[in-house]
Order: C-alpha cells, then sequence, then structure tokens
C-alpha cells in the first residue's frame, strides 16, 4: 500500500454575516483569510478505485481581523463530488471539510472548488468558495462568514512540489503514487475542460 501527502494554502477574503461566498469576497468590509491545507491519501490505488475519493485532511484556518488561528486534523479532502454550483447546474467539487475548535469557539469550515464546461480551468482549480459556520460560548451564539481563498501561481508550484508518495516497498513505488494521482485528477479535469462534460 503506497499512500501520497500534499500541501496548499489558499489566501482570500471573507465577510461576515453572509453565507453567500460572492458577496462576501466583493463586500467592501471583506477581511483577509487564509487556509493551509495537508491532504493525506493513505492508499493512492484504492483513492483512484473509489467512486467518490475521500482523503484525510489536516488544515488550518487564519482570519487575522477576527483573532481567528486555528487547526482541525480531522477534516476531508474529496475530489470529484456531484454538486451544484451556484447557477444552479451540475458541477463536480473538489472539497474541503473541517472542524475548528478554537478555546468555546467551534467554526465549521466548508472550501468548494467547482468545476464545470467552461475556459476557465484556472481560474476553477484554484479558487474555493469558502464558507464558515461558527458557534460561540456557551449560549451556542451562531454567525458565518463567506468568501473567497485562492493559491497563487507560485502556490501553485509549491503544492506540486510538495507532492510525496509514502509507504510501498521503493521509491519506484512512491513514485508512481505521485503519477497515478497525477494521472487521475488530470483525466477528470480532462472530462470536464477538454470532452465538455457534466459527468
Amino acid at each position: 500500500m503506497t499512500g501520497l501527502r500534499f500541501s496548499e494554502t489558499m489566501t482570500g477574503r471573507v465577510s461576515l454575516r453572509t453565507s453567500d461566498p460572492v458577496a462576501g469576497f466583493e463586500s467592501v468590509g471583506a477581511v483577509a483569510a487564509w487556509i493551509h491545507a495537508d491532504v493525506k491519501v493513505d492508499d493512492v490505488d484504492d483513492f483512484v478505485m473509489q467512486e467518490l475519493p475521500v482523503a484525510g485532511l489536516r488544515a488550518e484556518l487564519v482570519i487575522p481581523v477576527l483573532g481567528v488561528c486555528a487547526v482541525s486534523n480531522d477534516g476531508t479532502f474529496t475530489l470529484f463530488k456531484p454538486g451544484v454550483g451556484p447557477d444552479r447546474r451540475r458541477v463536480r467539487e473538489i472539497l474541503y471539510t473541517a472542524t475548528f475548535v478554537d478555546g468555546d469557539r467551534v467554526y465549521d469550515v466548508r472550501a468548494r472548488k467547482l468545476l464545470q464546461p467552461s475556459w476557465h480551468l484556472w481560474r476553477d482549480t484554484t479558487t474555493a468558495h469558502l464558507v464558515v459556520h461558527a458557534t460561540m460560548g456557551k449560549a451556542a451564539q451562531t454567525s458565518s462568514a463567506a468568501g473567497f481563498v485562492k493559491i497563487s501561481p507560485w502556490g501553485f508550484l509549491v503544492q506540486l512540489v510538495t507532492m510525496r508518495g509514502f509507504g510501498g516497498a521503493s521509491g519506484a513505488n512512491r513514485c508512481g503514487a505521485v503519477l497515478t494521482y497525477s494521472r487521475f485528477f488530470v483525466r477528470g479535469l480532462a472530462k470536464t475542460y477538454l470532452r465538455r462534460a457534466r459527468w
């Protein structure tokens, strides 16, 4: 069994008291936010055979103005999940979900990259629609924030460098795990952006 790890950092803006990422990002009151994600695929061969591929996620959420700096060790990373976009059309999602605990505050976070037939491959694969639902204090008061976080071209190159196989019987197995995941990912993108399929 050979696994794979990689990391990515997405930065952007969110606004309070909204669950609409578009409105949150465009608001004049938006504040800086970023997420660092460490993805761990325990068995790459099994992952690419799953109808809905799911891997482990360790994530860090930072919203400096709000004093939020929290880590989750038990999130999930889901690749090519069927979903519905803001325009109500079918999409495939790259989905990051995690629950963060920071003192008496609990943050449920959902970040979605939305893939659909278009000429916007780079935008779609590097921009996550972020929604944060927070529960605070003994009174369990709730609030929300939403916006976009994005990976930069430099950040994308760094992500590629972090891709590492682990386990397996040899270095060749570990390199093979990286290639297997990469082929699976590219084929999924080709279905959407070359074949123009809403699969």
